[in-house]
């Protein structure tokens, strides 16, 4: 039950007040890192599919309500990518920073790929531009700030070795 209380409290800490408060701080050229997706990667490594697949999908609906145009886009691909990671938490070796920092990258690729995918409605024209131009440069941001964080979160346990 600790581990579960610590691993909750730090997920939530790192994707709401990380991309809420720390974010906009270290935003560079307009471009700050996703810390829900490392949230996201570091709740799937912690915990596994069940609990990242439900954590994607309160991380996305919470960003979700503030458009709702789009509403259940973001749920959508977070659920997904979480239930993918959590799958993924015994056949990875986290703990390797360039594995870790892959990860952050393709996860971060994988969610706006779909999400602009969806958002642009299968049109080229305003699917490549924003994923060239914002996607990448978030995704290696992200994987920059994101190996820290998992190895902090490593260090305190709440990264464990699978029972």
């Amino acid at each position: 039950m600790r581990h579960f209380a610590r691993t909750t409290l730090v997920w939530f800490l790192v994707a709401f007040i990380g991309d809420a408060l720390v974010a906009p701080l270290i935003d560079i050229a307009g471009r700050a890192p996703d810390f829900t997706i490392i949230a996201l990667v570091l709740l799937a490594l912690s915990a596994g599919a069940v609990p990242a697949t439900a954590g994607g999908f309160v991380i996305g609906l919470v960003q979700d309500l503030g458009n709702p145009p789009l509403l259940g886009l973001r749920s959508l691909c977070k659920c997904v990518l979480g239930f993918g990671l959590g799958r993924m938490r015994g056949r990875l070796v986290h703990g390797v920073v360039l594995v870790d920092a892959v990860m952050i990258l393709l996860a971060v690729l994988l969610h706006d790929l779909v999400f602009l995918l969806v958002q642009s409605n299968l049109t080229q024209e305003r699917f490549l531009v924003p994923l060239l131009t914002q996607s990448l440069p978030t995704a290696a941001y992200s994987a920059l700030v994101g190996v820290p964080l998992l190895r902090l979160a490593e260090f305190t346990g709440v990264l464990r070795p699978e029972d």
